[in-house]
């Protein structure tokens, strides 16, 4: 079984996040060395019309634009520090988003106003020891080459019609896949169970895709009210 597994992510998407702290579970119990991978939803989702997805909510396009400005932070800190802070500040961006308090109101909609809402990034790179002036990058859209170059590696190793996680075992030569899209992290032997699953179902010699477009919507403290409810929000 490789040990080494890419993670490619993009700190606005609610099952990204979720599928992230079960990766982050399974490596306190297995010795796998992750990469994480910023991925853009922004970027990966050009050329695809927000048409649909506005009748959810209006603020849809402008939540993707946060998770890029994200994004731009980490890679500028990623450049001055190197990729060791990438999954740190992952963590610390997803914390900011999905830790907050859930909205009132009814449906998916208060959420994704919270989530497109405009964050002071400083106080999560202080709280890992970096120059809170990074946060100023959120707007460097001279970053977006090389995260662009991430979209592209991304689908060249996992193909087109995808999303946020991608996980690439082996890199950057061996399988990758789209998800596994979960609503609750697992832990201890549950999570350990769905992992063997999934890189069973990664390496299986020719196997492409299992999918079902309904889905239950992940549950963190922002999206408690309207967690575990069916969905085909992506």
């Amino acid at each position: 079984m490789s040990d080494e597994l890419e993670f490619f992510f993009d700190p606005i998407c609610p099952f990204c996040w979720v599928t992230s702290r079960w990766v982050v579970e399974v490596g306190r119990q297995r010795e796998i060395a992750v990469s994480w991978r910023p991925l853009p939803l922004a970027i990966l989702n050009e050329g695809i019309s927000y048409d649909e997805r506005r009748k959810v909510s209006e603020a849809y396009p402008e939540s993707h634009r946060r998770g890029l400005e994200m994004l731009r932070v980490i890679h500028a800190a990623g450049e001055r520090h190197g990729p060791e802070v990438v999954g740190d500040l992952y963590t610390g961006f997803g914390e900011l988003v999905w830790d907050t308090p859930a909205p009132e109101g009814e449906g998916f909609d208060p959420v994704m106003q919270v989530m497109a809402r405009e964050r002071d990034l400083r106080p999560v790179l202080e709280g890992y020891g970096l120059d809170p002036g990074l946060a100023e990058a959120a707007s460097d859209t001279s970053r977006d080459g090389d995260l662009r170059k991430n979209v592209d590696e991304a689908r060249a190793r996992c193909g087109d019609d995808v999303g946020t996680p991608i996980l690439s075992f082996a890199p950057p030569d061996g399988p990758a896949l789209f998800g596994p899209v979960i609503d609750t992290v697992p832990f201890g032997e549950d999570a350990l169970r769905l992992w063997d699953a999934t890189y069973t179902l990664a390496t299986w010699p020719g196997f492409a895709e299992l999918k079902r477009s309904l889905r239950s919507f992940p549950d963190t403290p922002l999206t408690a009210r309207v967690a575990h409810g069916t969905t085909t929000v992506r």
